[in-house]
């Protein structure tokens, strides 16, 4: 039996996959902590696919946190996790150190510095 490319392209169209989607290398996504003006993640929110892995680098001497637990936020709500996702986190980042966490189940997550959430550092990766 010869199969033709467009009837094998209309097989694998049908079927929900393309030869990017299949053939995607999980990708690596950089947030660095800033300190002025203010204490932020910078970019606050990132898109990615499951798979994919996210590094915080702190350039600074101010120790941050990259926080996935609501026990450890001061306002509960900025902190979200897809069902079924356990609490994680960096624990204290000092200067020049990189937290690294590989994303593998779909959803958003919210994220505080456990220190410097009331000023507004607070992020959001949403895993597609």
């Amino acid at each position: 039996m010869k199969l033709h490319r467009r009837t094998f392209a209309q097989m694998i169209a049908a079927l929900g996959l393309s030869g990017r989607a299949a053939l995607a290398e999980p990708r690596t996504v950089e947030v660095t902590m800033k300190q002025a003006p203010r204490s932020r993640f910078v970019p606050d929110m990132v898109n990615i696919s499951v798979g994919d892995t996210v590094n915080w680098t702190n350039p600074a001497f101010v120790t941050h946190t990259v926080s996935f637990d609501p026990a450890l936020a001061a306002t509960a709500s900025n902190v979200a996790l897809p069902a079924g996702v356990a609490p994680f986190g960096s624990g204290d980042i000092e200067e020049d150190q990189v937290y690294s966490h590989t994303f593998a189940v779909k959803g958003t997550y919210k994220y505080v510095c456990k220190y410097h959430e009331a000023m507004g550092m607070v992020g959001t990766v949403i895993v597609a």
